[in-house]
């Protein structure tokens, strides 16, 4: 089964931080053994925006992290292309506001794949489903 990963899910996976519910690793655990672990290219963006606008994590994590990413053959990356643009435009920013969070949702629809996310504003959305 394939799933999309949003960016607190791929660090806790990769870190195998107990913060990762078992139901989110497990999900991240099957699709790394079957279908593969969906990642947006904005995903990308939106951790390198978190290690500079926060402390929760550090450049050389970020580096690690995007290491790893690149160098798993479980891990497709997605791009944020037209149809990602059109779709990203029809959701409502009463809906769901953060534009990370935005992209990648868009992602998760197009690809019909269940979301990995704790995000309480993407659970809450409907949009898609999602795993925690």
């Amino acid at each position: 089964m394939k799933v999309i990963a949003d960016s607190h899910a791929l660090i806790w996976f990769t870190q195998g931080s107990p913060q990762l519910s078992a139901r989110a690793s497990e999900a991240l655990r099957e699709a790394e053994a079957t279908d593969g672990i969906a990642v947006s290219v904005a995903t990308l963006v939106d951790l390198w925006y978190v290690t500079h606008t926060t402390e929760r994590v550090s450049t050389r994590e970020l580096s690690e992290l995007r290491g790893l990413l690149m160098a798993s053959s479980a891990v497709h990356l997605y791009p944020v292309d037209v149809d990602v643009v059109d779709a990203y435009t029809r959701i409502s920013r009463e809906v769901l506001r953060d534009p990370w969070d935005r992209f990648i949702v868009v992602t998760a629809l197009i690809l019909r794949a269940p979301l990995v996310t704790r995000d309480g504003a993407i659970q809450n959305s409907g949009l898609v489903q999602t795993v925690w």
